[in-house]
């Protein structure tokens, strides 16, 4: 397959699921996903699953408006495993304010296009390296 249909599911994943329809979930990502956080990120840690996975994405959605990610593709290692830059804001519910995130994460697929795993980083370098992209 090629990168550009994993770019495009994780596309979806961010930009249709998250924004609007966490019931597709299931369409993008694999039965058995695992979704890890950035590390010193206030929502740190690991999710397995749909329904963890799910419950991450509906408490952003409770507190903050999402608006859409930019995704840009920064590399795909010899496993598959593709490597994307990733932005996006969100407007605070009660207060109004806008945030902006920006990370970098690493994600791998099972054989029918779906996510099966979704690594969260601080820098581009970490990426890289967890991907076996680094120089």
């Amino acid at each position: 397959m090629s990168d550009t249909r994993f770019l495009e599911t994780v596309r979806l994943l961010y930009n249709a699921v998250w924004t609007g329809d966490l019931d597709a979930a299931p369409s993008v990502l694999h039965p058995e996903v695992v979704w890890t956080a950035i590390e010193s990120a206030p929502d740190a840690g690991t999710r397995r699953g749909y329904s963890e996975c799910r419950a991450h994405m509906q408490d952003w959605l409770d507190y903050f408006e999402i608006e859409p990610f930019v995704i840009q593709p920064i590399g795909t290692a010899a496993n598959g495993r593709l490597v994307c830059d990733q932005a996006f804001a969100a407007i605070g519910k009660g207060s109004g304010l806008r945030t902006e995130i920006r990370y970098v994460a690493v994600y791998s697929f099972s054989g029918d296009r779906r996510i099966r795993t979704i690594h969260e980083y601080a820098t581009t370098q970490e990426a890289l390296e967890a991907a076996g992209l680094s120089e």
